[in-house]
């Protein structure tokens, strides 16, 4: 009957606030989605939504399964018609790292586009539910979320009496890059009994020199980028 139709279309109706202030409204959760980071990526994954993603950026290479996904964009530029041509009912997209640049065009173009920006690791588990329930896995998310809140305790709880320790953490070598305070790789490293040696520098990502990190006088460098690159950067410091 129609007030039968009318109930399950409310029933169906999923309503989600993005970290943009937007209103993300969809008629039923999401059935093909566009990943435009490896972040977004890795938690549609974790939360047992990454079979619904059609196309993702360059850079989504874990878990394994995500290296077989279309790839739509890069840091630069989308390939609009090839979203448009994957039919997606969803765009997932990360505000810092794909810019307005990327994600105004996907409005224009009539996709929904839900923008993310997670800046602080307690917000994480809210990151889970709202992916779950884009996609209709909310169970699974908060399994998840109920996982990571029980693993952030028990990090947190094994810093308990232990000294602190000074920490430089390494996102680029030729020129030396770090991040400070405000960004959520400080907040892992104070929950693992560190402290950022640059949380207050100015810049979210400082670049910084030599000299500058002798005088924060680092006990332990932690270096991001590929194997590749960390065994060329941990001899230049070895030096």
């Amino acid at each position: 009957s129609l007030m039968a139709w009318c109930s399950l279309s409310v029933m169906a109706d999923v309503r989600v606030v993005g970290d943009n202030d937007d209103e993300v409204r969809l008629a039923a959760p999401a059935q093909r989605i566009i990943s435009l980071a490896p972040n977004i990526t890795e938690v549609l994954f974790h939360i047992g939504a990454g079979e619904l993603i059609v196309g993702a950026d360059e850079y989504s290479n874990y878990p394994e399964a995500a290296k077989q996904i279309l790839r739509v964009n890069n840091h630069a530029a989308a390939n609009y018609e090839l979203i448009l041509s994957l039919k997606p009912d969803l765009v997932i997209a990360w505000q810092s790292g794909n810019g307005d640049k990327i994600i105004s065009p996907l409005r224009k173009l009539g996709i929904p586009v839900f923008v993310v920006e997670t800046r602080e690791i307690e917000r994480i588990p809210n990151l889970f539910r709202r992916f779950g329930q884009l996609t209709g896995n909310n169970e699974l998310a908060q399994q998840r979320i109920e996982e990571f809140t029980q693993r952030l305790q028990l990090l947190g709880d094994a810093q308990i009496g232990k000294s602190v320790v000074r920490t430089f953490y390494q996102i680029w070598d030729q020129p030396l890059i770090t991040l400070n305070g405000k960004h959520m790789v400080s907040d892992v490293i104070e929950l693992c009994g560190g402290v950022n040696v640059f949380a207050d520098a100015a810049p979210l990502v400082p670049y910084v020199n030599i000299e500058s990190i002798v005088a924060a006088d680092p006990q332990v460098i932690i270096a991001g980028g590929s194997q590749d690159e960390q065994s060329s950067w941990v001899s230049r410091w070895q030096k």
